[in-house]
């Protein structure tokens, strides 16, 4: 039976909701509105002022006064723009800047004050560069940034400004190996972008101009697509409604397929990957799943834009498209992570049906999983891309990167809601001192049949709490887990309860190696277990392919007159 949902899932899922959001907005400029009214009314009635009431510009004993009055500083409004029809724009921080409106913007607008500065002018750089040269793209609407693109490339002939709004020239065909630079300059996409991107602009434009029909990008349409997708709205935004399928308000697991496969067509690090049509698959499968593990936190299998907001999604899609080492880009795309997710998948999967068991998942670590936390994960943990059927007796591909990812980073906000939804057994969002006595009765009793030194549960209890020190010392909630001072140390608590190699490791750890660790270059616990796997399995992959050739010199010798093939390599291993 799976447990109940929790309380704080369901806010997250409610605050998600671009719904609930937009009424927010709605409700802060109805009372925008309201105290404005009543401002102007009382600005009216001041014009006469009563017998015994205050003098204008005096302060009312009892009336709070507006924090700016007072010599603060004014917190600006968080309110929706709104266009000179009337129309709301919601998603935008700030207004547009000149660079990413269409049409020049007005002089005087709030959006192109910081980049017509008057002290920019005759200002140089430390080269002697002036320094109005170099913003000078930064200056250009996207019209001229577009006219000037095209001029280099050729397409349009080098003329008189605004070349790009006469009407002669708003048929022009933009081919897609052409359109990558405004992909990349302009739009501020990655490069890999271009073919998506590209068809999006053509199906859009196609929907809404039956009689207009186009199988490339005119110029026409590239305008258009602009004011309509683009200059509403901020990156983050804008990135959202490129990824997520028209009639949806969500991204969903399969969106991010045609980006993952262009990153594999044209990416210099995954070029060996081209001859691999499987390993293909399953990279982008492994990507995609540690996409939702870290944006959707509420594991509802949907990423909203908010989620896209709050994360740093755009800025990894944006560095892996800069970086020629795929294994830099630790954030999703580091091939060496999926080389390790698989890999252990593989080992697990011994019947090959890409499904792993009960039995199989014990098997996990060199059995260090107690068969009761097993079997929590089989039948509570999040399984965000099965939410109508759910299997709960076998673990997808996904389910186990997600499995995972948790087991091997304890640290994080995700793996710690993660193992607490499968330790709370009740459901009830506390774990009190029945439920984890449970869980470590069968640590005690392995230990025992082991041989190692037994560590009596009040004991053990007593040190964790001195770590996490909880509010509340009769049970703990996933809060506590959380605070910044013991985010490392929290997850020492869920290995006593059921993952007995590294409970053993962390009660004989040395100091020396943990101060090694803190001032590594590892980011996180996921990256440094990731880096150490990965040049295990690489060594023993070495180790085989030595092997092999041993064999088959040894082959070749005895039967130099047979035709006979060897091959001692393991198929079904991910290439290198």
């Amino acid at each position: 039976m799976a447990a109940p949902i929790k309380m704080d899932e369901l806010l997250v899922t409610w605050l998600g909701s671009d719904e609930v959001y937009e009424d927010v907005l709605n409700l802060i400029e109805k009372y925008r509105v309201q105290r404005q009214h009543q401002h102007n009314q009382k600005d009216n009635a001041g014009a006469l002022t009563p017998p015994g009431s205050p003098k204008q510009g005096e302060e009312k004993e009892n009336e709070p006064v507006p924090l700016s009055s007072r010599g603060g500083t004014s917190i600006p409004p968080f309110y929706p723009l709104k266009t000179p029809t009337g129309d709301t724009i919601q998603r935008r921080r700030k207004l547009p800047r000149q660079s990413e409106t269409w049409e020049p913007v007005p002089a005087g607008s709030s959006g192109s004050e910081d980049h017509h500065s008057p002290q920019i002018e005759g200002t140089t750089t430390l080269d002697g560069i002036p320094l109005d040269e170099i913003l000078t793209p930064s200056n250009l609407c996207v019209r001229d940034q577009v006219s000037r693109l095209l001029e280099e490339l050729g397409i349009i002939p080098r003329a008189a400004e605004d070349m790009v709004s006469s009407q002669d020239l708003s048929d022009i065909v933009m081919p897609l190996e052409v359109f990558i630079r405004i992909t990349k300059e302009v739009c501020g996409f990655p490069s890999f972008f271009n073919g998506p991107l590209y068809q999006r602009m053509i199906d859009l434009w196609n929907l809404w101009h039956q009689n207009e029909k186009v199988d490339a990008v005119t110029l026409k349409a590239l305008e258009w697509f602009w004011k309509q997708e683009m200059e509403p709205y901020d990156p983050p935004e804008r990135f959202f409604r490129l990824i997520k399928q028209l009639d949806q308000d969500c991204i969903l697991r399969d969106d991010f397929l045609p980006y993952i496969k262009a990153l594999l067509n044209d990416h210099p690090g995954l070029e060996f990957l081209s001859n691999h049509a499987e390993f293909q698959e399953k990279y982008a499968v492994t990507v995609i799943t540690r996409i939702f593990y870290s944006v959707n936190k509420c594991h509802s299998g949907r990423i909203t834009s908010r989620q896209v907001r709050r994360s740093d999604l755009l800025e990894a899609f944006l560095l892996v498209d800069e970086e020629e080492d795929i294994n830099k880009v630790m954030r999703y795309f580091s091939y060496e992570h999926f080389y390790v997710l698989y890999c252990r998948f593989w080992e697990l999967d011994h019947d090959r049906d890409y499904r792993i068991t009960r039995e199989d998942l014990l098997k996990y670590g060199d059995h260090s999983l107690s068969h009761m936390i097993v079997d929590r994960i089989f039948d509570s943990a999040p399984r965000p891309f099965e939410q109508e059927t759910v299997d709960r007796e076998f673990l997808s591909y996904e389910d186990f990167i997600y499995f995972m990812l948790s087991e091997e980073d304890k640290s994080n906000d995700v793996s710690v809601r993660y193992w607490f939804n499968c330790v709370d057994v009740d459901g009830d969002g506390k774990l009190n001192n029945m439920e984890m006595r449970s869980f470590y009765a069968v640590q005690l009793h392995r230990m025992q049949c082991m041989g190692h030194e037994i560590v009596p549960f009040e004991d053990m209890l007593c040190q964790m709490m001195d770590m996490i020190k909880p509010k509340n010392t009769d049970f703990l909630v996933v809060e506590d887990f959380l605070q910044p001072e013991c985010s490392q140390v929290s997850g020492a608590l869920f290995d006593a309860l059921f993952n007995l190699n590294k409970y053993l490791m962390f009660e004989q750890r040395d100091p020396f190696v943990e101060r090694q660790k803190r001032e590594d270059e590892f980011e996180s616990d996921w990256d440094r277990f990731a880096c150490i796997d990965y040049n295990r399995l690489a060594m023993e992959e070495e180790a085989r392919e030595e092997e092999a050739m041993e064999i088959d010199w040894v082959t070749v010798d005895e039967d130099e007159d047979e035709d006979q093939e060897f091959n001692g390599a393991v198929s079904s291993e991910a290439p290198f």
